[in-house]
């Protein structure tokens, strides 16, 4: 099998084998993604790494091996410690492809949604607390307070650079910032809900002193209402099943339900 590296040019036949194409083009949009170097392609199938530590392939299962060794020297190259990689549950070619280049599953993450035929009712942020629109100022303190938030309990979290989550996060065609919500107690960012304007919840964290008085169903209805009245009519994110936050309740009781089961595989190197 022929394999070769990536340029600028390809994107196009890489966005071909699938995936979302925008999701695809913030990802090269980040400063630490070379094509050169963190790209191939093969006859039906093309392997990429993306900070901090994804390894993506898509197209044939068969290609699936041959593109992570060539993801995996990089990878150690560059002295990562693991990677990881989210496969949808029915993709079991792709996933298992995954587990017999040594990749084992970590956890389950679902994808829960929720649709509205009405405006969805909203409740008032615990006292002394404010929510507010996403600004330009807030982005090194959301950033960290995100990191914060997975850094407490998931083991497998690596946060990304700074100005790679600044490109991927707010570069992206589907970044607006009145659809991003900032919580704000006296000067301190104390909560976040990070909203796509198409209505996907790209994440949602409270910081460990605010936690237990109702802030982050605050956050997301607050989400959910600012959405409606944009035209949105259905709401989804994805979740760590093994969160130990509450946070699968938290959306079970505002009203989603799952829509999806995905495998997310690590490997250690």
């Amino acid at each position: 099998m022929e394999i070769r590296s990536g340029t600028r040019e390809d994107f196009d036949a890489v966005a071909a084998l699938g995936g979302n194409v925008e999701f695809l083009r913030a990802r090269w949009q980040q400063p630490s993604f070379d094509p050169t170097r963190h790209l191939w392609l093969a006859h039906g199938a093309f392997g990429a790494l993306y900070a901090p530590n994804e390894a993506v392939v898509r197209g044939e299962a068969a290609r699936v091996p041959a593109l992570l060794e060539r993801i995996e020297q990089r990878a150690r190259a560059q002295h990562l410690s693991q990677l990881t990689f989210v496969i949808p549950a029915e993709d079991e070619p792709a996933w298992r492809a995954y587990e017999a280049f040594g990749f084992e599953l970590a956890t389950e993450a679902l994808e829960l949604e929720v649709a509205f035929d009405e405006p969805p009712r909203e409740t008032p942020a615990p006292d002394g607390i404010a929510i507010r629109a996403y600004t330009d100022d807030d982005a090194h303190r959301v950033r960290e307070l995100l990191d914060d938030a997975y850094l407490a309990w998931d083991e497998t979290y690596v946060p990304l650079g700074h100005e790679d989550w600044l490109a991927f996060m707010t570069d992206n065609v589907s970044f607006v910032h009145e659809c991003w919500f900032v919580a704000d107690q006296g000067d301190e960012v104390v909560g976040a809900c990070l909203t796509w304007k198409e209505g996907w919840i790209k994440d949602l964290a409270v910081a460990t002193d605010a936690r237990g008085g109702g802030l982050g169903e605050s956050l997301l209805r607050h989400a959910f209402a600012r959405l409606y009245e944009r035209g949105v009519r259905s709401v989804g994110l994805k979740v760590d099943a093994s969160n130990p936050t509450g946070a699968v309740r938290l959306y079970e009781r505002v009203g989603m339900s799952v829509v999806k089961r995905h495998r997310f595989y690590v490997k250690k190197l």
